[in-house]
């Protein structure tokens, strides 16, 4: 996968955590994740991103850190079931966010971004295309690490203009 792709995916997560929560989101050194491994965040905002590149975008962190933010937010719930319900929400949102504003900075692709699905539970899947390689990039913040995965592969041109899929 090519840095161009990638970049705009994470200045488009700083961006967003400074803006939204007043919190500077440091990026790690981006690796290649390994499809069957384990991880310990608790839930994930996914998009699929279509068009002259195609797709999956995720944003991955803890309940922890997902409570923090909604703190953050200044929105206030009534119930557990409320809170719960609000965190999914404001992750979906997160990640809504993020494919957004990097599609808008990917220059010569025309990109839609489907609505936000927000998977949780321990030890969660998340569907990646079969072939392409899925990109880590790890985030610190003070008030605790998140991760954004991105697979990404431009579509050949000769499809793009015969319309073939």
């Amino acid at each position: 996968m090519n840095a161009a792709h990638v970049n705009p995916f994470l200045s488009a997560t700083i961006r967003l955590f400074e803006r939204t929560f007043g919190v500077a989101a440091e990026p790690g050194k981006p690796y290649l994740e390994d499809r069957g491994l384990s991880h310990r965040w608790d839930i994930s905002g996914v998009m699929v991103l279509t068009g002259n590149a195609i797709g999956v975008v995720a944003i991955r962190l803890t309940r922890l850190l997902g409570d923090k933010l909604l703190d953050r937010s200044g929105v206030t719930w009534k119930t557990e079931e409320e809170r719960h319900e609000l965190v999914n929400g404001m992750v979906g949102e997160l990640v809504n966010v993020i494919a957004g504003n990097a599609s808008t900075e990917l220059s010569g692709f025309n990109i839609e971004i489907s609505v936000p699905v927000v998977i949780q539970g321990k030890n969660h899947t998340v569907a990646w295309p079969d072939r392409e390689p899925i990109v880590g990039v790890p985030f610190n913040t003070p008030l605790g690490p998140f991760l954004v995965n991105l697979s990404l592969i431009e579509v050949p041109a000769a499809y793009r203009q015969t319309g073939c899929k």
